[in-house]
């Protein structure tokens, strides 16, 4: 596995746990605690599999649908995400806040989305 994955995977799993705890911290269900955690977990298989066929087989045909709930469980909690309030900001401001924020955990997302879609194609093709 290259360096540049290896980094990314730690990147992710510090995000997912920060993510987890901030949801905990806004008493969020346990549902949706759960569910973020199996996206963050599905996403961190998808790259470690990409680039270890052991990891891909054993995954299988689980794949498809894993990556489905992945994609629908992250759009559903970027709609869900809240929006900023930060008083130093204009309302302008806070909503460009939120566009970025928004840009930026999709764009972080994006390589577990194209890992899964890979091993997806990998999987169809074979």
């Amino acid at each position: 596995m290259p360096w540049w994955a290896i980094t990314y995977l730690v990147a992710l799993t510090l995000m997912i746990t920060i993510a987890l705890i901030k949801d905990y911290r806004d008493q969020k269900s346990f549902f949706y605690i759960l569910a973020e955690f199996a996206s963050g977990a599905i996403g961190f298989v998808f790259v470690y599999g990409y680039f270890n066929p052991e990891t891909s087989a054993m995954i299988g045909w689980l794949v498809i649908p894993l990556l489905i709930f992945a994609l629908a469980w992250d759009q559903y909690a970027l709609s869900k995400m809240k929006k900023s309030s930060y008083v130093d900001l204009s309302e302008q401001e806070n909503k460009e806040m939120d566009r970025y924020s928004r840009l930026f955990a999709f764009l972080f997302i994006s390589p577990c989305y194209l890992a899964g879609a890979s091993l997806s194609w990998r999987l169809i093709s074979s």
